[in-house]
């Protein structure tokens, strides 16, 4: 992948624990700026317009509660519950990687496998239900966040709207766009398969209408996975475990401030400290509080495609810690977020 890396850091010994995530899931290739990412005006808020049947390719039209809420849950449905495997592309950063995505259902638990077939070689095999832990594998991850509690209120967050149908690897699609009401979070575009509500392709928009993201099936394939297609094909591949009860864990700590709809949804004790998650029912941000050493002292950022990883510090009883924001949020956001962190009592 590639990435912008413009962390400082005053010491050349570092947090493995922290970094070993930073290197896995944000710097593997050379830097280039996130600048470079090809723009995709989306177009402006239309006159509100009562004939629904009138959608069509380039037309925009605002959605009703019913008709988003039945989108988005038959989104959250099929990325769960739903097996398939498929070809897809991911842009980001002015960069276009083609992936295997294979999709299995196990015992009730999702075990997915994405194969990077362009670039440096790379395999991930990610198994286990808790979606809220799960901050790797493909951009159809996101959508495990999706449930009916998380999509409340996303209505007072998110303006919706149908831009219309379009066909995507050889299936026809409804597409839904959330525009954020904020400038905190960022909007999104989703085709959603008429047939089985699995998004076939996906954006992330910045506010000024520039796609920072962009994931598209080109071929899907949804008759049952066997077990050994689930299998790794490489001795390298990563394997990531998300069974355990990531929302059992009581943290410390706690945010100062977060943007408006962000509630935390699960939270995981990691070997030096802790791992907080939050989401707002259609994004979601991580944050990661760890102990630093005493000849640590980091401070930074790094971007790739819309994901950020913001980090500061912090000093608790003489005790000091590393705080870590990692999501799809803007970059300012993530640093209110990430110098709001404190410890409880």
């Amino acid at each position: 992948m590639i990435m912008a890396k413009v962390f400082c850091c005053s010491a050349p010994k570092a947090n493995s624990s922290l970094l070993a995530f930073l290197l896995l899931a944000i710097f593997q290739s050379p830097s280039i700026s996130a600048q470079a990412v090809a723009e995709e005006p989306v177009s402006k808020e239309p006159e509100p317009n009562e004939n629904r049947e009138a959608a069509r390719p380039g037309l925009v039209l605002p959605a009703t509660d019913a008709e988003a809420q039945a989108l988005l849950a038959k989104v959250a449905e099929a990325v769960t519950n739903l097996e398939y495997r498929g070809l897809a592309t991911f842009e980001h950063v002015g960069v276009m990687e083609t992936l295997e995505v294979v999709h299995g259902v196990r015992n009730g638990e999702q075990v997915e496998r994405i194969r990077y077939l362009t670039g440096a070689p790379r395999e991930l095999v990610s198994s286990g239900h808790d979606a809220q832990c799960r901050r790797d594998g493909s951009p159809l991850s996101r959508a495990g966040l999706w449930s009916s509690s998380g999509l409340e209120n996303v209505r007072s967050l998110y303006h919706f709207f149908i831009r219309g149908q379009e066909r995507i690897a050889d299936r026809e699609a409804v597409v839904l766009e959330a525009r954020p009401r904020d400038p905190h979070r960022y909007g999104m575009v989703i085709s959603v398969d008429r047939e089985t509500g699995l998004p076939l392709k996906s954006m992330l928009v910045a506010p000024a209408g520039r796609v920072l993201e962009r994931f598209q099936f080109v071929e899907l394939d949804l008759a049952p996975i066997n077990d050994a297609d689930l299998q790794p094909l490489s001795n390298e591949a990563r394997k990531s475990d998300g069974s355990g009860q990531c929302g059992a864990h009581v943290s410390r700590w706690r945010l100062g401030w977060a943007p408006n709809g962000f509630k935390a949804v699960a939270a995981r004790e990691l070997a030096d400290g802790e791992m907080l998650v939050f989401s707002d029912g259609l994004s979601a941000f991580t944050v990661f509080v760890q102990k630093l050493g005493p000849d640590m002292n980091y401070q930074g950022r790094a971007t790739r495609g819309a994901t950020v990883a913001y980090m500061d510090h912090l000093e608790v009883n003489n005790v000091r810690y590393t705080i870590t924001v990692v999501g799809e949020i803007p970059d300012s956001t993530a640093q209110l977020v990430a110098k709001s962190v404190a410890a409880k009592n």
